[in-house]
């Protein structure tokens, strides 16, 4: 019985401690219960002792029952709380879920507004340079509608009116005016204004008619200007009042831009199975890049042409235009070998407007329309050459003049030439070059040059021994006052925006050039200290100190000459003629002789030697000829020159 009870209370002290509070009142019973069946049996018969036990056995039933009973509420309970937490997993789950969403489309609600703001800016800044662009290329006529002008009123008593200025005039009023008339059009189409008045045609005369227009020009460089075709009509709807500005601008680029003895072709041809017309203008031009060709067609790109046709309008209209006649426009072009360009029309009736087709009609050019497209190209075309005056006159003083526009490149020249030899060139590389070889007395030039901006030519100029004394004079249609700061920076003498004032142009050359007189007399007359204390440029203080260097170490040699001095200079002989007589006010010659003499007199003065010593040591040949010179210059001979100052010889 012990044994039992022992077991019972080791069974009950394993159970947790939660059970054990729970089991303490059936412990009890069931020891009570195991003593009194310990009794029983002892002294019951054998049906008492199996009721004995069955009463033993329920109370262990109930204890199991119990337990039973417990692990099931606690799992129960266990299935609840994890279900709570599952439900809270989930419940994160979704709000992060959500979150995440809202991150993502908060990060491109950012990346919209970033990219809305870059295009905006883009927008903005594409605008601001093409209209700067456009009142650039306003500059350049209106120049030279007010240079003619002043000059006829300079002269409005004149009976004789010059025929040359009032063409200049009236091709430069056109020039604006096809300007103007551009961006009017492409307002109207911004804005869903522009409506077109639509008939069915012969395509093929009315490209006739057109080509006929431009032969003259076309012939005029040579050009071989031809119109191609397989059929003999080809009836299309169009508006040919709209649509001859596209083959206005493209056969007016395609003359512009196409060398002497070049040739243009214009193809049609019918495709019945796609519906379509196609166009093509091909030349043999100059053709454009690749980054060109992405943008040909935006209405604020500005190519690099240097010119309005380069500005991206004429061909940005072009491209509206075709369009609106629901048709398409492409280009094929490779720099150096030509561009052509490529147009399909629909041949049916796209735009639900009925009219009446037209059959051999009336494609009657609008010349004042056609003047606008075609004015300048010829000129504008001429190629690059050295412009002299004809008569071979050869004025004291040489002006260079480097301008891309050959109408304003020919009227500076004509109203200069009668006071000064002029020679011009209508690009950087060209005028470089006629400055090194040539060395005039002053430059003007434009910064619209697209080969190089004169950002790079100025310090080219005023960098280089040769023509660092020069006078640079910058002619441009930027108005920009930091860009007039950058320009005088990069060592530019003066500078002027279009249109400018040309008696304000001409008093500048002049007082210009005056200064350099005075620098050359400073220079003829002055001690050989001179070149250190006198107002010059760093490159032509370096200049002088190098070339009065090399006259000093050679002083002493009677041989010496100029070949000697431009070899040590590494400059050609003429190079050095030019360079020196635009900074001293005598020959080469003349200032290796003062600077002999004036060698001899500090050694007269500051030396105990003889006359002949120091005949050989101021590179003279022989006393007798030193003596000569030296009282030719003093009015006295070196030895009464020594009797003057005291000193025995």
């Amino acid at each position: 019985m012990t044994k039992k009870l022992y077991t019972l209370l080791s069974a009950y002290h394993y159970l947790p401690k939660p059970m054990q509070a729970h089991q303490k009142r059936g412990l009890l019973f069931i020891s009570i219960s195991i003593l009194m069946t310990s009794t029983f049996v002892s002294g019951c018969s054998p049906e008492k002792t199996q009721n004995k036990t069955t009463l033993i056995k329920e109370p262990i039933q109930l204890i199991q029952q119990d337990s039973l009973n417990f692990l099931i509420t606690a799992l129960i309970i266990t299935t609840i709380f994890a279900c709570i937490a599952c439900h809270l997993l989930y419940q994160n789950h979704i709000k992060n879920k959500e979150l995440e969403l809202k991150n993502k489309e908060i990060l491109k609600q950012q990346e919209e507004l970033i990219a809305l703001s870059t295009a905006t800016q883009a927008t903005a800044e594409a605008k601001f340079s093409f209209f700067t662009h456009i009142s650039n290329a306003f500059r350049v006529p209106l120049t030279l509608i007010l240079l003619p002008l002043e000059e006829m009123l300079d002269h409005r008593n004149s009976p004789n009116i010059p025929k040359q200025q009032l063409n200049l005039i009236h091709k430069n009023v056109q020039r604006l005016l096809l300007m103007v008339n551009q961006l009017t059009d492409f307002r109207k189409i911004e804005y869903d204004k522009m409506k077109l008045d639509l008939t069915c045609q012969d395509f093929i005369a009315f490209s006739r008619d057109i080509i006929s227009s431009f032969k003259v020009l076309a012939l005029r460089k040579n050009i071989e200007l031809k119109l191609s075709s397989s059929d003999k009509e080809i009836m299309v709807w169009f508006d040919k009042n709209m649509f001859d500005k596209v083959l206005f601008n493209l056969l007016s680029n395609a003359i512009k831009f196409s060398p002497e003895n070049g040739k243009i072709q214009l193809r049609i041809k019918n495709d019945p199975g796609a519906q379509n017309v196609e166009i093509s203008v091909s030349d043999k031009g100059n053709g454009m890049t690749e980054e060109e060709i992405k943008h040909v067609f935006e209405l604020f790109y500005q190519a690099d042409k240097g010119n309005f046709f380069g500005s991206g309008l004429g061909l940005s209209l072009s491209k509206e235009i075709t369009e609106l006649h629901q048709g398409t426009i492409d280009i094929q072009s490779k720099k150096g070998y030509g561009t052509t360009f490529y147009i399909k029309l629909p041949l049916q009736q796209q735009h639900n407007i009925t009219e009446t087709p037209v059959i051999n009609g009336d494609f009657t050019i609008n010349t004042d329309q056609l003047s606008q497209y075609t004015v300048g190209i010829l000129p504008d075309n001429l190629p690059e050459q050295i412009l002299t005056e004809p008569d071979g006159y050869l004025n004291e003083e040489t002006l260079l003049i480097i301008e891309e526009n050959a109408e304003l490149l020919e009227y500076l020249k004509n109203s200069f030439k009668e006071e000064y030899e002029v020679l011009t060139a209508s690009s950087n590389s060209v005028g470089l070059k006629l400055a090194y070889e040539m060395i005039p007395d002053l430059i003007i030039t434009d910064i619209t040059l697209n080969e190089q901006s004169t950002l790079q030519i100025t310090p080219a100029l005023k960098n280089d021994d040769r023509t660092s004394h020069i006078p640079v004079i910058i002619l441009t249609a930027n108005g920009d006052e930091a860009h007039k700061i950058s320009e005088l920076k990069q060592m530019a003498d003066l500078y002027m925006t279009k249109p400018f004032n040309f008696i304000l142009l001409k008093e500048s050359v002049k007082s210009l050039l005056w200064n350099r007189k005075l620098i050359k007399r400073k220079f003829g007359n002055e001690s050989p200290a001179t070149p250190q204390t006198i107002a010059l440029s760093k490159p032509d203080k370096k200049f002088m100190h190098d070339f009065t260097n090399v006259i000093e170490q050679n002083i002493a040699n009677d041989k010496f000459n100029v070949d000697d001095i431009a070899s040590a200079l590494g400059i050609s002989r003429i190079q050095l003629y030019r360079k020196t007589r635009v900074l001293l006010d005598c020959t080469i010659n003349d200032y290796i002789l003062n600077r002999r003499l004036k060698k001899a007199k500090y050694l007269l003065i500051n030396e105990d030697l003889s006359i002949s010593e120091i005949t050989y040591q101021v590179g003279f040949s022989s006393p007798t000829y030193f003596s000569t010179v030296f009282k030719s210059k003093y009015n006295c001979t070196p030895s009464s020159y020594k009797k003057q100052i005291g000193v025995d010889t």
